[in-house]
């Protein structure tokens, strides 16, 4: 395990440092570009102008180095022969992994070119809707779909269903400074520890990756921002974390239940969580559904008489918990799982709890 490890804080330092390199030439393109965030609108708690164009370093970062490794994997690496055979082996099999991870790729250049085109010209929402059910049809193509079910006119329609909304999910928790990118790491951080503990060696070199990517950018994002993510870097991050949950496994046969097949669910469970309520407080209110309003997790948690600051490190902390939590599900039976599942929901409720105090706070 240990040159695993190793090697997976190799493509942390990768990324990172790709990402710190590009940030500053990020940063200057937003000016240059048209990608700036002016504060006009009511729901803005910045005060100047600021960049969009954190996105324009993840995306290069990411996937730049992620192809290089690919390149030195298949090409150099089988050859070295000091190194564990496990590792070359596993080098050199990387091959079979390529149509897969070219058509993520494909889908997340497609809600990267979207997420740059609606940060400069504000495109309409049912458009943004059409073209990300389209960014996943190079998914679906290369063989990337839930297998919770075996029937492709079930799981095709339900891995659309999850990749728009992680899209949208993610966009949707971009409101405060680092909220997205610190969460997206606190994602990826539990996802790599899931993938080392049940030796899923890809998944954990590559959210390793990920998780480098956007430190990067987290850097000059929180507490204070000199650049903001745009809807270029976190539709490309919702869509990016979506597609590598479904590629990771959580169930085998011979595992005691079914139950961890709710991983990802229950991982990336604060951003849905986020989502679903601000959808269901708009519904209820009969408001434009896809309107950014102030009526998020982290606007709630600020009503209750938190810092924007403290607002963000609580959702940190409760992204780190239910995902700890989640882990164990995968050597649960089915009534200790239950059990655990149980625990995670009630976190929830807490979390709706304190919304509904929340929301009597604002209205008296």
């Amino acid at each position: 395990m240990t040159p695993w490890i190793l090697l997976a804080l190799l493509a942390f330092a990768q990324c990172l440092a790709l990402g710190l390199l590009l940030m500053p030439w990020a940063r200057g393109q937003g000016p240059r570009l048209g990608l700036m965030d002016r504060p006009a609108a009511a729901r803005k708690i910045h005060h100047k102008p600021t960049p969009l164009s954190g996105g324009l370093a993840i995306f290069p970062a990411f996937w730049a180095a992620l192809w290089v490794n690919v390149l030195v994997a298949v090409l150099i690496i089988p050859a070295l022969w000091f190194l564990p055979e496990p590792v070359r082996v596993l080098a050199g099999n990387v091959v079979l992994r390529l149509d897969m991870l070219a058509g993520v790729f494909a889908g997340c250049a497609i809600i990267f070119v979207l997420g740059l085109l609606d940060d400069r010209y504000d495109l309409p929402p049912l458009l943004r809707l059409g073209v990300q059910v389209a960014a996943t049809f190079p998914v679906l193509a290369a063989g990337v779909s839930f297998q919770v079910v075996d029937v492709w006119w079930v799981a095709w329609p339900l891995t659309v269903f999850w990749l728009v909304l992680l899209t949208n999910s993610l966009n949707f928790l971009d409101n405060m400074n680092g909220l997205t990118s610190g969460v997206t790491i606190i994602v990826c951080l539990v996802m790599a520890i899931i993938a080392l503990l049940f030796r899923e060696w890809y998944m954990l070199l590559i959210f390793a990756m990920l998780a480098g990517a956007v430190l990067a950018f987290w850097f000059h994002n929180f507490p204070r921002a000199s650049v903001f993510l745009g809807d270029n870097g976190s539709t490309h991050l919702g869509f990016l974390l979506g597609s590598l949950a479904i590629l990771t496994t959580y169930y085998e046969e011979g595992d005691p239940s079914r139950l961890p097949v709710l991983i990802p669910l229950l991982v990336l469970g604060v951003p849905l969580f986020d989502t679903l309520s601000v959808l269901w407080i708009r519904w209820k209110a009969r408001r434009p559904l896809m309107v950014g309003d102030t009526n998020h997790l982290s606007h709630r948690l600020v009503a209750l008489g938190m810092s924007r600051t403290e607002a963000v490190l609580f959702i940190y902390l409760a992204t780190l918990v239910v995902g700890l939590a989640a882990i164990p599900l995968r050597i649960l039976d089915w009534r200790h799982g239950m059990l655990q599942t149980a625990l995670i929901v009630l976190i929830f409720l807490l979390l709706h709890w304190l919304e509904r105090v929340s929301y009597r706070t604002r209205r008296s």
